[in-house]
Protein backbone atom coordinates (compact mmCIF):
# COMPACT_ATOMS: atom_id res chain seq x y z
CA UNK A 1 0.00 0.00 0.00
CA UNK A 2 1.10 3.40 -0.78
CA UNK A 3 0.94 5.41 2.13
CA UNK A 4 2.99 7.12 5.00
CA UNK A 5 3.18 6.02 8.36
CA UNK A 6 2.17 7.91 11.23
CA UNK A 7 3.19 6.23 14.80
CA UNK A 8 2.10 7.96 18.06
CA UNK A 9 4.72 7.26 21.49
CA UNK A 10 3.01 6.64 24.36
CA UNK A 11 4.12 6.66 28.09
CA UNK A 12 2.97 4.90 30.32
CA UNK A 13 2.71 5.33 34.31
CA UNK A 14 4.80 2.43 34.64
CA UNK A 15 7.57 3.66 33.07
CA UNK A 16 8.18 6.81 35.18
CA UNK A 17 8.62 10.41 34.33
CA UNK A 18 12.11 10.85 35.27
CA UNK A 19 14.66 12.28 33.23
CA UNK A 20 15.68 10.19 30.07
CA UNK A 21 12.76 7.43 31.00
CA UNK A 22 11.89 5.21 28.15
CA UNK A 23 8.81 5.41 26.01
CA UNK A 24 6.78 2.71 24.74
CA UNK A 25 9.02 2.46 21.13
CA UNK A 26 12.07 2.36 23.13
CA UNK A 27 11.15 -0.59 25.19
CA UNK A 28 13.14 -3.69 24.26
CA UNK A 29 10.32 -6.18 23.58
CA UNK A 30 11.71 -9.19 22.03
CA UNK A 31 15.21 -9.24 20.14
CA UNK A 32 14.88 -5.10 18.95
CA UNK A 33 12.90 -1.85 20.25
CA UNK A 34 9.68 -1.84 20.08
CA UNK A 35 9.85 1.04 17.10
CA UNK A 36 12.14 -1.25 15.27
CA UNK A 37 9.21 -4.04 14.98
CA UNK A 38 6.59 -2.10 14.11
CA UNK A 39 8.57 -0.61 11.21
CA UNK A 40 9.72 -3.67 9.70
CA UNK A 41 5.90 -5.12 10.19
CA UNK A 42 4.77 -1.84 7.91
CA UNK A 43 7.27 0.44 6.78
CA UNK A 44 7.86 -1.32 3.52
CA UNK A 45 10.10 2.08 2.57
CA UNK A 46 7.44 4.15 3.09
CA UNK A 47 8.37 7.58 5.23
CA UNK A 48 7.81 7.13 8.50
CA UNK A 49 6.86 9.80 11.04
CA UNK A 50 6.88 9.58 14.98
CA UNK A 51 5.21 11.46 17.59
CA UNK A 52 6.71 11.79 20.69
CA UNK A 53 4.41 12.42 23.90
CA UNK A 54 3.78 16.12 24.96
CA UNK A 55 6.94 17.16 27.12
CA UNK A 56 9.65 14.55 25.81
CA UNK A 57 13.68 15.24 26.70
CA UNK A 58 15.38 16.86 24.08
CA UNK A 59 17.38 13.67 23.20
CA UNK A 60 14.15 11.80 22.42
CA UNK A 61 14.85 11.60 18.95
CA UNK A 62 18.89 10.76 19.31
CA UNK A 63 17.90 7.61 21.77
CA UNK A 64 15.32 6.33 18.75
CA UNK A 65 17.36 6.72 16.06
CA UNK A 66 20.00 4.95 18.10
CA UNK A 67 17.39 1.96 18.66
CA UNK A 68 16.89 1.18 15.06
CA UNK A 69 18.78 1.66 11.45
CA UNK A 70 15.16 2.26 9.99
CA UNK A 71 14.96 5.93 9.01
CA UNK A 72 12.21 8.21 10.37
CA UNK A 73 11.54 11.78 11.43
CA UNK A 74 10.21 12.65 14.83
CA UNK A 75 7.32 15.40 14.46
CA UNK A 76 5.94 17.60 17.70
CA UNK A 77 2.11 17.00 18.12
CA UNK A 78 2.09 20.79 17.77
CA UNK A 79 3.55 21.07 14.20
CA UNK A 80 1.86 17.58 12.96
CA UNK A 81 -1.21 19.37 11.15
CA UNK A 82 1.74 21.73 9.29
CA UNK A 83 3.55 19.04 7.96
CA UNK A 84 0.33 16.93 6.86
CA UNK A 85 -1.00 19.49 5.30
CA UNK A 86 2.61 19.44 2.89
CA UNK A 87 1.51 16.27 1.68
CA UNK A 88 0.19 15.48 -1.52
CA UNK A 89 -3.78 15.61 -1.94
CA UNK A 90 -3.55 12.44 -2.72
CA UNK A 91 -1.86 10.70 0.55
CA UNK A 92 -3.25 8.50 2.38
CA UNK A 93 -1.35 7.82 6.12
CA UNK A 94 -1.50 4.82 8.05
CA UNK A 95 -2.38 6.22 11.81
CA UNK A 96 -0.59 3.51 14.92
CA UNK A 97 -1.27 4.01 18.14
CA UNK A 98 2.31 2.55 20.53
CA UNK A 99 -0.32 1.66 22.45
CA UNK A 100 -2.64 -0.62 20.70
CA UNK A 101 -1.14 -3.76 19.53
CA UNK A 102 -2.74 -6.54 17.35
CA UNK A 103 -2.04 -9.79 18.95
CA UNK A 104 -1.74 -11.05 14.87
CA UNK A 105 1.14 -8.14 14.40
CA UNK A 106 0.73 -5.37 12.74
CA UNK A 107 1.63 -7.26 9.51
CA UNK A 108 -1.57 -9.25 9.75
CA UNK A 109 -3.81 -5.96 10.31
CA UNK A 110 -1.97 -3.95 7.16
CA UNK A 111 -2.56 -6.79 5.06
CA UNK A 112 -6.55 -6.12 5.57
CA UNK A 113 -6.74 -3.17 4.10
CA UNK A 114 -6.53 -4.15 0.00
CA UNK A 115 -8.79 -1.76 -1.33
CA UNK A 116 -6.25 0.84 -1.98
CA UNK A 117 -8.77 3.51 -3.92
CA UNK A 118 -11.48 3.92 -0.88
CA UNK A 119 -10.38 7.70 -0.36
CA UNK A 120 -12.48 7.85 3.05
CA UNK A 121 -10.89 7.00 6.40
CA UNK A 122 -10.39 2.41 6.76
CA UNK A 123 -10.87 1.65 10.48
CA UNK A 124 -9.12 -2.06 11.36
CA UNK A 125 -10.69 -3.58 13.71
CA UNK A 126 -10.09 -6.39 16.18
CA UNK A 127 -13.30 -8.48 16.65
CA UNK A 128 -11.84 -10.55 19.31
CA UNK A 129 -9.71 -14.19 18.70
CA UNK A 130 -13.15 -16.36 18.34
CA UNK A 131 -15.51 -18.37 19.73
CA UNK A 132 -13.00 -18.89 22.48
CA UNK A 133 -13.56 -15.99 24.27
CA UNK A 134 -16.43 -16.08 27.00
CA UNK A 135 -17.58 -13.84 28.91
CA UNK A 136 -19.91 -14.10 32.09
CA UNK A 137 -22.71 -11.67 33.58
CA UNK A 138 -24.68 -12.31 36.50
CA UNK A 139 -27.82 -11.28 36.58
CA UNK A 140 -29.41 -10.28 39.71
CA UNK A 141 -33.33 -9.00 40.86
CA UNK A 142 -33.69 -5.53 42.42
CA UNK A 143 -32.77 -6.63 46.10
CA UNK A 144 -29.43 -7.55 45.07
CA UNK A 145 -29.35 -11.63 45.02
CA UNK A 146 -28.31 -13.43 42.07
CA UNK A 147 -31.09 -14.86 39.81
CA UNK A 148 -28.81 -16.38 37.30
CA UNK A 149 -25.42 -16.64 35.26
CA UNK A 150 -25.22 -16.20 31.73
CA UNK A 151 -22.25 -17.25 29.68
CA UNK A 152 -22.06 -15.47 26.81
CA UNK A 153 -19.73 -16.66 23.56
CA UNK A 154 -18.37 -14.87 20.83
CA UNK A 155 -19.62 -16.21 17.51
CA UNK A 156 -23.00 -16.95 19.34
CA UNK A 157 -23.28 -13.72 20.94
CA UNK A 158 -20.41 -11.46 19.87
CA UNK A 159 -22.16 -8.37 20.08
CA UNK A 160 -21.98 -8.35 24.02
CA UNK A 161 -18.70 -10.13 24.12
CA UNK A 162 -16.51 -9.13 20.68
CA UNK A 163 -13.30 -6.98 21.91
CA UNK A 164 -14.04 -4.19 19.22
CA UNK A 165 -10.89 -2.07 19.43
CA UNK A 166 -9.24 -0.39 17.00
CA UNK A 167 -5.67 -2.37 15.65
CA UNK A 168 -5.31 1.36 13.52
CA UNK A 169 -6.94 3.90 11.06
CA UNK A 170 -5.95 4.75 6.84
CA UNK A 171 -7.19 8.17 6.42
CA UNK A 172 -6.50 11.20 4.06
CA UNK A 173 -3.83 13.07 5.05
CA UNK A 174 -5.58 16.45 4.56
CA UNK A 175 -7.98 15.31 6.82
CA UNK A 176 -5.72 14.12 9.82
CA UNK A 177 -4.01 17.60 9.25
CA UNK A 178 -7.27 19.81 10.15
CA UNK A 179 -7.57 17.80 13.74
CA UNK A 180 -5.79 16.48 16.77
CA UNK A 181 -6.85 13.06 18.54
CA UNK A 182 -5.73 11.48 21.58
CA UNK A 183 -6.23 7.96 20.78
CA UNK A 184 -7.73 6.34 17.81
CA UNK A 185 -11.00 5.77 18.92
CA UNK A 186 -10.81 9.63 19.16
CA UNK A 187 -9.38 10.22 15.33
CA UNK A 188 -12.64 7.78 14.21
CA UNK A 189 -14.75 10.33 16.36
CA UNK A 190 -13.67 13.76 14.65
CA UNK A 191 -13.19 12.04 11.36
CA UNK A 192 -17.06 11.86 11.53
CA UNK A 193 -17.78 14.71 12.26
CA UNK A 194 -15.47 16.92 9.97
CA UNK A 195 -17.73 14.34 7.41
CA UNK A 196 -14.95 12.29 6.38
CA UNK A 197 -16.57 8.74 4.94
CA UNK A 198 -15.31 5.72 7.19
CA UNK A 199 -15.45 2.28 7.41
CA UNK A 200 -14.33 -0.97 9.10
CA UNK A 201 -12.47 -3.92 8.53
CA UNK A 202 -12.86 -6.89 10.80
CA UNK A 203 -9.60 -8.44 12.17
CA UNK A 204 -10.15 -11.89 14.15
CA UNK A 205 -7.63 -10.98 16.70
CA UNK A 206 -7.20 -9.04 20.38
CA UNK A 207 -5.60 -6.32 21.04
CA UNK A 208 -3.04 -5.64 23.47
CA UNK A 209 -3.30 -2.53 26.10
CA UNK A 210 0.06 -1.62 26.37
CA UNK A 211 -1.20 1.17 28.52
CA UNK A 212 -1.02 -1.61 31.09
CA UNK A 213 2.56 -2.77 32.46
CA UNK A 214 0.58 -7.12 32.41
CA UNK A 215 0.26 -6.52 28.71
CA UNK A 216 3.55 -4.97 28.11
CA UNK A 217 4.93 -8.19 29.28
CA UNK A 218 2.86 -10.19 27.45
CA UNK A 219 3.62 -8.71 24.25
CA UNK A 220 7.15 -9.34 24.91
CA UNK A 221 6.84 -13.18 25.27
CA UNK A 222 4.64 -13.24 22.42
CA UNK A 223 7.36 -11.40 20.11
CA UNK A 224 10.10 -13.54 21.98
CA UNK A 225 9.48 -16.39 20.00
CA UNK A 226 9.59 -14.57 16.77
CA UNK A 227 13.37 -13.82 17.89
CA UNK A 228 14.55 -17.31 18.42
CA UNK A 229 13.48 -18.03 15.02
CA UNK A 230 15.39 -15.23 13.30
CA UNK A 231 18.54 -14.97 16.01
CA UNK A 232 21.36 -15.57 13.39
CA UNK A 233 20.16 -12.86 11.06
CA UNK A 234 20.01 -10.52 14.37
CA UNK A 235 23.42 -11.33 15.38
CA UNK A 236 22.65 -13.11 18.38
CA UNK A 237 24.44 -16.03 19.65
CA UNK A 238 22.47 -19.19 21.50
CA UNK A 239 23.62 -19.88 25.22
CA UNK A 240 21.27 -22.96 25.59
CA UNK A 241 18.02 -23.64 23.57
CA UNK A 242 16.19 -20.39 25.34
CA UNK A 243 18.84 -17.83 25.76
CA UNK A 244 19.89 -15.67 23.35
CA UNK A 245 23.11 -13.01 23.97
CA UNK A 246 23.81 -9.65 22.27
CA UNK A 247 27.01 -8.54 20.98
CA UNK A 248 29.71 -7.01 23.65
CA UNK A 249 28.11 -8.94 26.79
CA UNK A 250 29.91 -10.08 29.96
CA UNK A 251 27.94 -12.75 32.11
CA UNK A 252 29.50 -14.26 34.74
CA UNK A 253 29.71 -18.05 34.54
CA UNK A 254 28.42 -18.40 37.73
CA UNK A 255 24.84 -17.25 36.63
CA UNK A 256 22.06 -18.73 35.64
CA UNK A 257 19.58 -17.92 32.61
CA UNK A 258 16.83 -19.93 32.89
CA UNK A 259 15.27 -19.10 29.34
CA UNK A 260 13.15 -18.07 27.29
CA UNK A 261 15.69 -14.84 28.01
CA UNK A 262 17.03 -12.33 25.35
CA UNK A 263 19.91 -10.17 26.47
CA UNK A 264 20.70 -7.31 24.21
CA UNK A 265 23.98 -6.06 23.14
CA UNK A 266 26.74 -4.93 25.90
CA UNK A 267 25.05 -6.38 29.03
CA UNK A 268 27.03 -7.31 32.31
CA UNK A 269 25.51 -10.27 33.99
CA UNK A 270 27.51 -10.34 37.71
CA UNK A 271 28.24 -13.16 39.84
CA UNK A 272 25.40 -15.42 41.19
CA UNK A 273 22.94 -13.82 39.27
CA UNK A 274 20.17 -14.98 38.46
CA UNK A 275 17.83 -14.46 35.32
CA UNK A 276 14.20 -16.10 34.38
CA UNK A 277 12.18 -15.88 31.17
CA UNK A 278 10.29 -14.95 30.04
CA UNK A 279 12.83 -12.07 30.19
CA UNK A 280 14.01 -9.26 28.14
CA UNK A 281 17.66 -7.42 29.29
CA UNK A 282 18.00 -4.39 26.70
CA UNK A 283 21.33 -2.88 25.92
CA UNK A 284 23.66 -1.45 28.62
CA UNK A 285 21.93 -2.90 31.91
CA UNK A 286 23.37 -3.71 34.81
CA UNK A 287 22.22 -7.09 36.53
CA UNK A 288 24.35 -7.12 40.12
CA UNK A 289 25.67 -10.12 42.42
CA UNK A 290 23.34 -12.29 43.65
CA UNK A 291 20.10 -10.66 42.53
CA UNK A 292 17.26 -12.47 40.73
CA UNK A 293 15.55 -11.44 37.15
CA UNK A 294 11.95 -13.06 36.98
CA UNK A 295 9.93 -12.57 34.09
CA UNK A 296 10.52 -9.16 33.40
CA UNK A 297 11.67 -6.12 30.76
CA UNK A 298 14.06 -4.30 31.67
CA UNK A 299 14.65 -1.03 29.43
CA UNK A 300 18.27 -0.07 28.33
CA UNK A 301 20.37 1.27 30.72
CA UNK A 302 18.44 -0.60 33.84
CA UNK A 303 20.18 -1.09 36.55
CA UNK A 304 19.40 -4.14 39.19
CA UNK A 305 21.38 -3.83 42.25
CA UNK A 306 23.41 -6.42 44.23
CA UNK A 307 21.31 -9.05 46.13
CA UNK A 308 18.26 -7.03 44.84
CA UNK A 309 14.76 -8.49 42.80
CA UNK A 310 13.03 -7.84 39.67
CA UNK A 311 9.76 -9.80 39.22
CA UNK A 312 6.97 -8.92 36.96
CA UNK A 313 7.66 -5.72 36.26
CA UNK A 314 8.70 -3.37 33.10
CA UNK A 315 12.12 -0.94 34.24
CA UNK A 316 12.65 2.51 32.54
CA UNK A 317 16.34 2.40 32.79
CA UNK A 318 17.76 4.77 31.39
CA UNK A 319 18.91 7.83 33.75
CA UNK A 320 15.96 7.64 35.30
CA UNK A 321 17.88 3.96 36.91
CA UNK A 322 13.52 2.77 37.36
CA UNK A 323 14.83 -0.77 37.35
CA UNK A 324 12.54 -0.69 40.68
CA UNK A 325 14.09 -2.77 42.44
CA UNK A 326 12.68 -4.66 45.47
CA UNK A 327 14.23 -6.27 48.39
CA UNK A 328 13.08 -9.64 48.79
CA UNK A 329 14.01 -13.39 50.00
CA UNK A 330 15.02 -14.64 46.84
CA UNK A 331 13.98 -18.19 47.91
CA UNK A 332 10.22 -17.04 48.80
CA UNK A 333 10.30 -15.42 44.66
CA UNK A 334 11.25 -19.08 43.40
CA UNK A 335 8.18 -20.31 45.12
CA UNK A 336 5.68 -17.51 44.04
CA UNK A 337 6.71 -17.85 40.18
CA UNK A 338 3.96 -18.97 37.80
CA UNK A 339 3.42 -22.30 36.88
CA UNK A 340 1.81 -24.40 34.12
CA UNK A 341 -1.66 -24.46 35.05
CA UNK A 342 -2.05 -27.30 31.84
CA UNK A 343 0.33 -29.35 33.70
CA UNK A 344 -1.60 -28.58 37.25
CA UNK A 345 -4.84 -29.53 35.57
CA UNK A 346 -3.83 -32.88 33.91
CA UNK A 347 -1.39 -34.16 36.18
CA UNK A 348 0.85 -34.44 33.31
CA UNK A 349 4.47 -33.65 32.09
CA UNK A 350 6.84 -34.12 30.07
CA UNK A 351 4.67 -33.16 27.05
CA UNK A 352 6.07 -35.05 23.44
CA UNK A 353 4.34 -32.13 21.81
CA UNK A 354 6.40 -29.68 23.33
CA UNK A 355 9.30 -31.77 22.82
CA UNK A 356 8.92 -31.62 19.08
CA UNK A 357 10.19 -28.46 16.88
CA UNK A 358 7.43 -26.88 15.16
CA UNK A 359 7.91 -28.52 11.78
CA UNK A 360 8.57 -31.87 12.98
CA UNK A 361 5.62 -31.49 14.49
CA UNK A 362 3.59 -30.37 11.83
CA UNK A 363 5.25 -33.29 9.60
CA UNK A 364 3.66 -35.74 12.11
CA UNK A 365 0.23 -34.20 11.46
CA UNK A 366 0.65 -34.77 7.51
CA UNK A 367 1.87 -38.21 8.42
CA UNK A 368 -1.26 -38.94 10.75
CA UNK A 369 -3.20 -37.25 8.08
CA UNK A 370 -1.92 -39.50 5.08
CA UNK A 371 -2.76 -42.61 7.53
CA UNK A 372 -6.31 -41.14 7.89
CA UNK A 373 -7.06 -41.23 4.47
CA UNK A 374 -5.16 -44.29 3.37
CA UNK A 375 -7.27 -46.39 6.06
CA UNK A 376 -10.31 -44.83 5.98
CA UNK A 377 -10.85 -45.80 2.30
CA UNK A 378 -9.61 -48.70 3.17
CA UNK A 379 -11.89 -49.89 5.72
CA UNK A 380 -15.16 -48.27 3.86
CA UNK A 381 -14.26 -50.86 1.20
CA UNK A 382 -13.85 -53.77 3.22
CA UNK A 383 -16.65 -52.99 4.92
CA UNK A 384 -18.68 -52.34 1.84
CA UNK A 385 -21.07 -55.12 2.29
CA UNK A 386 -21.69 -55.12 5.64
CA UNK A 387 -22.67 -51.78 5.34
CA UNK A 388 -25.07 -52.35 2.65
CA UNK A 389 -26.87 -55.33 4.85
CA UNK A 390 -27.02 -52.99 8.11
CA UNK A 391 -28.77 -50.60 5.89
CA UNK A 392 -31.25 -53.15 4.70
CA UNK A 393 -31.84 -53.96 8.33
CA UNK A 394 -32.42 -50.80 9.71
CA UNK A 395 -35.04 -49.64 6.75
CA UNK A 396 -36.74 -52.69 7.24
CA UNK A 397 -37.31 -52.35 11.04
CA UNK A 398 -38.16 -49.14 11.23
CA UNK A 399 -39.28 -45.63 9.68
CA UNK A 400 -36.88 -42.77 8.91
CA UNK A 401 -33.15 -41.66 7.58
CA UNK A 402 -30.89 -44.41 7.00
CA UNK A 403 -28.38 -41.91 9.25
CA UNK A 404 -28.17 -39.87 12.36
CA UNK A 405 -26.52 -36.83 10.81
CA UNK A 406 -25.58 -34.56 14.07
CA UNK A 407 -23.82 -31.48 13.01
CA UNK A 408 -20.35 -31.46 15.46
CA UNK A 409 -17.37 -29.19 15.86
CA UNK A 410 -13.79 -30.39 14.08
CA UNK A 411 -10.83 -28.24 14.18
CA UNK A 412 -11.01 -24.82 14.92
CA UNK A 413 -14.66 -24.89 15.39
CA UNK A 414 -15.62 -25.69 11.99
CA UNK A 415 -18.81 -27.22 12.13
CA UNK A 416 -19.52 -30.63 10.09
CA UNK A 417 -22.48 -33.04 9.88
CA UNK A 418 -20.97 -36.48 11.91
CA UNK A 419 -22.31 -38.97 10.34
CA UNK A 420 -23.97 -42.83 12.44
CA UNK A 421 -26.15 -45.37 11.71
CA UNK A 422 -29.41 -44.48 12.92
CA UNK A 423 -30.25 -46.58 16.06
CA UNK A 424 -33.35 -44.58 17.01
CA UNK A 425 -36.85 -43.63 16.49
CA UNK A 426 -37.75 -41.50 13.84
CA UNK A 427 -38.08 -38.01 16.13
CA UNK A 428 -35.79 -39.38 19.11
CA UNK A 429 -33.57 -36.06 19.16
CA UNK A 430 -36.97 -34.12 20.14
CA UNK A 431 -37.86 -36.65 22.73
CA UNK A 432 -34.23 -35.99 24.68
CA UNK A 433 -35.55 -32.88 27.00
CA UNK A 434 -38.02 -34.68 28.53
CA UNK A 435 -35.65 -37.42 29.28
CA UNK A 436 -33.02 -35.08 30.39
CA UNK A 437 -33.79 -35.50 33.91
CA UNK A 438 -33.05 -39.50 33.77
CA UNK A 439 -28.90 -38.77 32.27
CA UNK A 440 -27.08 -41.24 33.58
CA UNK A 441 -24.18 -38.83 33.13
CA UNK A 442 -23.24 -34.92 34.93
CA UNK A 443 -22.25 -32.54 32.16
CA UNK A 444 -23.72 -31.05 29.03
CA UNK A 445 -23.70 -34.63 27.61
CA UNK A 446 -26.73 -37.16 27.51
CA UNK A 447 -27.03 -40.74 27.95
CA UNK A 448 -29.48 -43.40 29.85
CA UNK A 449 -29.03 -46.99 30.41
CA UNK A 450 -32.14 -48.52 28.56
CA UNK A 451 -33.09 -45.80 26.64
CA UNK A 452 -36.99 -46.03 25.35
CA UNK A 453 -35.59 -44.75 22.01
CA UNK A 454 -33.39 -47.21 20.97
CA UNK A 455 -34.49 -49.58 18.22
CA UNK A 456 -33.78 -54.04 18.89
CA UNK A 457 -31.34 -53.32 15.68
CA UNK A 458 -29.90 -50.16 17.31
CA UNK A 459 -28.92 -51.69 20.67
CA UNK A 460 -26.73 -54.38 18.63
CA UNK A 461 -25.48 -51.68 16.36
CA UNK A 462 -24.41 -49.48 19.76
CA UNK A 463 -22.84 -53.05 21.20
CA UNK A 464 -20.76 -53.83 18.55
CA UNK A 465 -19.77 -50.28 17.44
CA UNK A 466 -21.01 -50.72 14.09
CA UNK A 467 -23.24 -47.62 13.91
CA UNK A 468 -19.85 -45.66 14.10
CA UNK A 469 -18.73 -47.14 10.98
CA UNK A 470 -20.35 -44.51 8.95
CA UNK A 471 -17.88 -42.05 10.69
CA UNK A 472 -15.42 -43.47 8.53
CA UNK A 473 -16.86 -41.20 5.46
CA UNK A 474 -15.98 -38.16 7.52
CA UNK A 475 -12.42 -38.91 7.98
CA UNK A 476 -11.79 -39.79 4.46
CA UNK A 477 -13.03 -36.20 4.02
CA UNK A 478 -10.48 -34.49 6.59
CA UNK A 479 -13.26 -33.55 9.01
CA UNK A 480 -12.10 -36.23 11.57
CA UNK A 481 -9.26 -38.43 12.56
CA UNK A 482 -9.33 -42.20 13.46
CA UNK A 483 -7.38 -40.99 16.57
CA UNK A 484 -8.48 -37.65 18.93
CA UNK A 485 -10.79 -36.47 21.52
CA UNK A 486 -14.28 -37.52 20.95
CA UNK A 487 -16.54 -35.16 18.55
CA UNK A 488 -18.83 -33.38 20.35
CA UNK A 489 -21.66 -30.38 19.30
CA UNK A 490 -21.30 -27.01 19.66
CA UNK A 491 -23.63 -26.67 22.58
CA UNK A 492 -21.30 -29.43 24.75
CA UNK A 493 -18.19 -27.18 23.93
CA UNK A 494 -18.91 -23.88 25.56
CA UNK A 495 -18.92 -25.70 28.82
CA UNK A 496 -15.57 -25.29 29.76
CA UNK A 497 -13.81 -22.87 27.29
CA UNK A 498 -10.01 -23.64 27.75
CA UNK A 499 -10.79 -26.90 27.36
CA UNK A 500 -12.87 -25.79 24.15
CA UNK A 501 -9.34 -23.84 22.98
CA UNK A 502 -7.38 -26.98 23.38
CA UNK A 503 -9.53 -30.13 21.78
CA UNK A 504 -10.49 -28.31 18.93
CA UNK A 505 -6.77 -27.49 18.18
CA UNK A 506 -7.12 -30.98 16.77
CA UNK A 507 -9.36 -33.24 15.01
CA UNK A 508 -12.08 -35.08 16.88
CA UNK A 509 -11.76 -39.14 16.35
CA UNK A 510 -13.96 -42.30 16.11
CA UNK A 511 -12.16 -43.60 19.41
CA UNK A 512 -9.52 -41.50 21.63
CA UNK A 513 -7.69 -41.80 25.08
CA UNK A 514 -10.71 -41.07 26.62
CA UNK A 515 -12.24 -44.21 25.48
CA UNK A 516 -9.96 -46.49 26.48
CA UNK A 517 -8.87 -45.22 29.36
CA UNK A 518 -12.14 -43.66 31.45
CA UNK A 519 -13.67 -45.11 34.70
CA UNK A 520 -15.75 -48.55 34.74
CA UNK A 521 -18.32 -47.40 35.63
CA UNK A 522 -19.50 -46.76 32.20
CA UNK A 523 -23.16 -45.84 33.08
CA UNK A 524 -21.75 -42.78 35.40
CA UNK A 525 -19.02 -41.07 33.32
CA UNK A 526 -17.90 -37.98 34.78
CA UNK A 527 -17.68 -34.73 32.74
CA UNK A 528 -14.05 -33.61 34.20
CA UNK A 529 -13.10 -37.26 32.79
CA UNK A 530 -13.92 -35.99 29.79
CA UNK A 531 -11.90 -32.86 29.73
CA UNK A 532 -8.78 -34.52 31.78
CA UNK A 533 -8.20 -37.06 28.74
CA UNK A 534 -8.75 -34.93 25.78
CA UNK A 535 -6.70 -32.22 27.37
CA UNK A 536 -3.69 -34.53 27.92
CA UNK A 537 -3.94 -36.38 24.82
CA UNK A 538 -3.23 -32.76 22.87
CA UNK A 539 -0.94 -31.75 25.47
CA UNK A 540 1.01 -35.05 24.36
CA UNK A 541 -0.01 -35.59 20.96
CA UNK A 542 2.74 -37.77 19.17
CA UNK A 543 1.99 -40.59 16.42
CA UNK A 544 3.77 -42.61 18.78
CA UNK A 545 0.73 -42.40 21.12
CA UNK A 546 -2.06 -42.77 18.16
CA UNK A 547 -0.38 -45.78 17.66
CA UNK A 548 -1.04 -47.18 21.58
CA UNK A 549 -3.87 -45.73 21.85
CA UNK A 550 -5.38 -47.82 18.07
CA UNK A 551 -4.07 -50.89 19.65
CA UNK A 552 -5.53 -50.53 22.63
CA UNK A 553 -8.61 -50.47 21.18
CA UNK A 554 -8.40 -53.05 19.46
CA UNK A 555 -7.30 -55.48 22.10
CA UNK A 556 -10.19 -53.86 24.40
CA UNK A 557 -12.46 -54.50 21.94
CA UNK A 558 -13.28 -51.01 21.39
CA UNK A 559 -12.76 -49.76 25.23
CA UNK A 560 -14.86 -52.29 26.67
CA UNK A 561 -12.32 -52.03 29.68
CA UNK A 562 -10.43 -49.43 31.02
CA UNK A 563 -6.50 -49.26 30.50
CA UNK A 564 -4.27 -47.76 32.75
CA UNK A 565 -3.32 -44.50 31.63
CA UNK A 566 0.22 -44.77 32.74
CA UNK A 567 0.35 -47.40 29.80
CA UNK A 568 -0.47 -44.84 27.36
CA UNK A 569 0.95 -41.59 28.26
CA UNK A 570 3.30 -40.60 30.16
CA UNK A 571 3.01 -39.60 34.35
CA UNK A 572 4.87 -38.15 36.64
CA UNK A 573 5.31 -40.11 39.71
CA UNK A 574 4.02 -38.33 42.48
CA UNK A 575 1.03 -37.79 40.94
CA UNK A 576 0.25 -41.56 40.29
CA UNK A 577 -2.56 -41.35 42.48
CA UNK A 578 -4.38 -38.37 41.08
CA UNK A 579 -4.97 -40.89 37.74
CA UNK A 580 -8.18 -42.91 39.21
CA UNK A 581 -9.92 -39.76 39.94
CA UNK A 582 -9.46 -37.55 37.09
CA UNK A 583 -13.15 -35.99 38.01
CA UNK A 584 -10.94 -34.07 40.85
CA UNK A 585 -8.91 -32.28 38.36
CA UNK A 586 -9.84 -28.77 37.70
CA UNK A 587 -11.17 -28.21 34.72
CA UNK A 588 -9.75 -24.79 34.38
Amino acid sequence: IGMSILIVDRHPSYLHEDKGATSLLMLPLGSRSYLDYIISAVGDGSEVIVVPTPGAEDDYSDRLHSMTSASFKVVEPSQLGEVLSGFDAESMVLVIDAGQCPTTGFREAVSRIDDCTYRGATHVIAMGDGTERARERIVRDPEGHVRHVQRLFQGASWPQVANTQSCMTLAPADALSQISFSCLADLRTKLGRRGVLQRDVPLRCGVVDLHTQEDALQLAELLMAMAFRRAHRLGYSRKGKHVLVGRDCWVDKSARLIGPVIVHDDVIVEENATIIGPTVVGSGSRIGANSVVAQSVLAGGAVVEENATVRHLVSSGGESKASIVISSDTEEIFKSLDFDPYDSMTGMEGSAAEKLPAHQKRVQMGIKRAIDAVVSLGVLIVFAPLLLIVAVIIKLESRGPLFFVHHRESKGGKEFPCLKFRTMVKGAHAQQKELYAQSDVDGPQFKIDDDPRVTRVGAFLRATNIDEIPQFFNVLLGQMSIIGPRPSPFRENQVCVPWRRARLSVRPGITGLWQICRSPDRSGGDFHEWIFYDTIYVKQFSLWLDVKIFAATLLTLGGRWSVPPPWIVRVHPYKMNQLPNPSTAQAG
